[in-house]
């Protein structure tokens, strides 16, 4: 027989096969698996016989497929672990232990449960030469003793201490060596990092809108003083909000940020724009540190000396925890706003995760240790990973009809989902959340998404409504009456939200009929202007209403009423006038007369009558009369001669409904009568 060498072990004639099965170690005892959302982490104790092992191999099966690696772990308390920056859905991961006489028996295959929440950190940790190097990681919250790197190498493995996350809890935005900005997916497995900003140098403290939209970070200066810049979340030029400001985070309204002024300490209310106002501050937090706002609106949760402290928004009365003895690195707020999640870390290296839940009064309670790391390693930022209810962009401005959409993607169904706007009670509801008639002013909106275990994520958002309707007014004078064919009438309105367009409308009637219904003339128009055609003998009330860019729509402007004159041919001439034709008269005709007594009539309905007439110095005066009573005279007599001259006729006691008649009165002088003009208004 032919010996077989396996190790340092002859296989052959006579030897018993016991002994075979004793020369290699046991099964690895207590193996445990847990997933992040980009990885796993296996933990085990070594078998009971450890003496002489060489290793261990981990065994991944997926459908069916087997992968093998070899590892000697690190040390995790009394467990060895293992971690691997890929997680594939449905894998089966087992280890076994290895001698020089060969692989032990393999542990019982074991798939990790889906994960729904991880701690999303910075790890420092040494590598050859005494060098150190900080990479991107998660630590599953249920039981995760291990920093999984988000990635088996690339730009997340040379990083900054300081983290943010999205606000759906999908992704982080971190600093490349301080010298760029990037964006990267905590939940899908070997995402691909997107660089924001490029050729910078001291990028620091980061923090995303609550609506996604923009991240603000901290630029150190050379003179050791900080800037804030904020920056598209998709990338862009950045734009600078101010400097000697420290450590932002942002409010629920997504047009403000929280900031430490450098120079007072104080923590201070700041516009998230170009060379943004402080705003105000908040008294008493002189010692405060990493300042976090709650998912709620409510807090800011900061580190005052070794303490986590909470503050309402608005400032109060800080609560603080209990002091301890390692310093606080970071603080961030659970998703349902009832947690802080604090690092703490030693006076000789190494660091400590806790969560201190905080009371519906703002105090923080007593901690409890949820994560350790060793001495030669060091955490920096520690924030809640895992999908989370956000609500997406909202404008700065609202108006009286809200339609609020928000996101819930990821999270484990069926998934309970209530909205509140204001006091009132929490509804259920689905995206968007719809509300009508809400009144001007700020509203706070809160969203809370409870999963099936009972996680739960909060999102609130403040918003300004704008539901006061536009002011609007004609901005062109007023007229009686135009000769001309058409007229244009310009208006004009303002809203503190703008305006989104006007309707015009008008009503006429003719010298003999009433008002008609309302016609409308533009509707929905951007133009400040409209231009109608007008027919002689009739009059025209226009009126015009605007909508602000919400839909707010104001009412109707008081009517702008004008008339175009009827020609001198709608007049009834008796014997001694004649008709003739110029163009330097009212459409081109007039009818004139010497011969006293000579009279022009027209039955009309007036409340005011017009006469469009030529004056001149060889000109005479007219007798008025109305319904045949004389009712005063028009002298037509000027010392220069002026065509088409309108001359206001004596206003009837009462509204006309009859003849006007107009006499001449002077023989052998000039009456050259051009028109009337009759309004109703």
């Amino acid at each position: 027989m032919v010996p077989v060498v396996l190790g340092a072990i002859v296989l052959g004639a006579g030897l018993p096969a016991q002994a075979v099965t004793d020369a290699v170690p046991s099964v690895p005892l207590a193996v445990k698996v847990i997933g992040t959302f980009t990885g796993v982490e296996l933990r085990w104790q070594p078998p009971a016989d450890a003496d002489g092992l060489t290793g261990y191999l981990v065994h991944r099966t997926v459908n069916g497929t087997e992968t093998t690696y070899p590892t000697w772990g690190s040390w995790t308390g009394d467990e060895i672990g293992w971690t691997q920056s890929e997680r594939i859905a449905g894998a089966a991961y087992s280890v076994s232990a290895t001698s020089a006489d060969g692989e032990g028996p393999v542990s019982s295959p074991i798939t990790p449960v889906p994960t729904t929440e991880a701690i999303g950190l910075t790890n420092t940790v040494p590598v050859e030469g005494g060098n150190y190097r900080t990479y991107a990681g998660q630590v599953a919250v249920q039981g995760g003793t291990q920093v999984v790197p988000l990635a088996a190498d690339g730009p997340t493995h040379v990083i900054g201490s300081e983290i943010a996350t999205s606000p759906d809890g999908k992704e982080i935005v971190f600093a490349k060596g301080q010298e760029s900005l990037w964006r990267v997916r905590t939940d899908v497995p070997g995402a691909t990092p997107v660089q924001l900003v490029s050729g910078s140098t001291g990028i620091y403290r980061m923090a995303w809108s609550p609506d996604g939209t923009r991240i603000v970070y901290e630029r150190l200066q050379p003179d050791s003083s900080s800037c804030l810049d904020m920056v598209a979340a998709t990338g862009g030029t950045p734009v600078r909000i101010g400097c000697h400001l420290l450590m932002p985070t942002w409010l629920p309204d997504s047009q403000t940020i929280i900031a430490k002024d450098q120079f007072q300490g104080l923590l201070q209310r700041v516009q998230a724009r170009a060379n943004g106002a402080v705003l105000s501050s908040i008294a008493g937090t002189e010692q405060s540190a990493f300042p976090t706002v709650s998912p709620d609106g409510r807090w800011i949760g900061y580190a005052s000396g070794n303490a986590a402290a909470v503050i309402p928004v608005g400032g109060g009365t800080p609560k603080l925890g209990a002091s301890e003895g390692q310093a606080l690195a970071s603080i961030a707020w659970s998703p349902d706003g009832t947690k802080l999640l604090v690092n703490r870390s030693f006076a000789f290296a190494g660091n400590v995760l806790q969560v201190l839940p905080v009371d519906a009064a703002g105090q923080p309670g007593a901690a409890a240790n949820v994560f350790q790391r060793p001495s030669d390693e060091h955490l920096g930022t520690a924030v809640w990973q895992g999908p989370r209810v956000a609500i997406k962009p909202t404008a700065t401005v609202n108006g009286p009809n809200l339609s609020i959409p928000f996101d819930t993607a990821g999270m484990a169904t069926p998934l309970a989902v209530t909205c509140q706007l204001d006091s009132a009670p929490a509804m259920a509801c689905i995206s968007p959340y719809t509300k009508t008639g809400v009144p001007s002013g700020t509203h706070v909106f809160q969203v809370k998404a409870v999963e099936p275990g009972g996680r739960t994520t909060v999102a609130v958002r403040s918003l300004n409504v704008d539901a006061v309707a536009p002011t609007v007014a004609f901005t062109s004078g007023a007229f009686e009456l135009t000769k001309a064919a058409s007229v244009t009438l310009s208006y004009g309105a303002t809203d503190s939200s703008g305006i989104g367009s006007y309707d015009v409308r008008y009503r006429s009637a003719t010298y003999l009929t009433n008002f008609g219904g309302y016609v409308t003339a533009a509707s929905a128009t951007k133009a400040t202007s409209i231009t109608l055609n007008v027919a002689a003998g009739n009059e025209y009330c226009v009126s015009v209403r605007a909508r602000d860019v919400f839909g707010t729509v104001s009412g109707w402007t008081a009517e702008r009423c004008f008339s175009r004159p009827m020609d001198d041919r709608a007049l009834i001439a008796s014997a001694g006038w004649s008709r003739g034709a110029n163009a330097v008269y009212y459409l081109g005709t007039v009818t004139s007369s010497r011969v006293s007594g000579a009279s022009l009539t027209r039955t009309v309905q007036a409340k005011r009558l017009f006469l469009v007439a030529t004056r001149c110095q060889t000109c005479g005066s007219l007798q008025v009369y109305y319904g045949g009573k004389s009712v005063g005279t028009v002298n037509l007599n000027n010392a220069t001669t002026q065509y088409q001259a309108v001359i206001a006729l004596p206003t009837p006691a009462t509204f006309l409904s009859g003849t006007v008649q107009l006499t001449v009165r002077s023989p052998y002088m000039s009456h050259q009568i051009d028109g009337l003009a009759v309004r109703r208004t």
